[in-house]
């Protein structure tokens, strides 16, 4: 899902969106959707995931939101954030885990400069979160 953005979009609508599209399912094997993602690409159009932790299949809702951006042709990444829900319908901001943050990585050498929202007032850059990131250069 993708929305047009005519404005600069704040850190709180990214927030508000990720947590607007968790509806959590409990399944035989596992959960889906108790975390949304809300990302700002470099061409201002937001997309949105949900994570799916289903038995040995894991999908995290960053993926899923930056498997929707590269659908559209986009590979470079502004702002994102993950927000998860708990059973008691509280919302949590969650950094990206590791496998995450190499995917943003790996899908553009760029997006060691996207912004990761910990807070409404508070954000990282990816490379902040990848401190030893200087061996992609080498690889190429």
């Amino acid at each position: 899902m993708e929305f047009k953005s005519g404005k600069k979009m704040t850190n709180t609508e990214l927030i508000h969106k990720a947590t607007s599209i968790i509806k959590i399912k409990k399944t035989k094997n596992g959960l889906i959707g108790d975390v949304g993602c809300a990302l700002l690409s470099e061409k201002n159009e937001v997309y949105l995931g949900v994570c799916a932790d289903i038995g040995s299949n894991t999908f995290c809702a960053e993926q899923m939101a930056i498997g929707s951006m590269i659908t559209k042709g986009e590979y470079k990444i502004k702002k994102i954030v993950a927000v998860w829900k708990d059973k008691d319908n509280n919302s949590f901001i969650l950094s990206p885990c590791g496998n995450c943050r190499q995917f943003m990585l790996e899908t553009d050498h760029e997006n060691l400069n996207t912004e990761i929202i910990l807070d409404k007032n508070k954000t990282v850059l990816l490379k902040e979160l990848l401190p030893y990131h200087d061996w992609w250069n080498r690889q190429k």
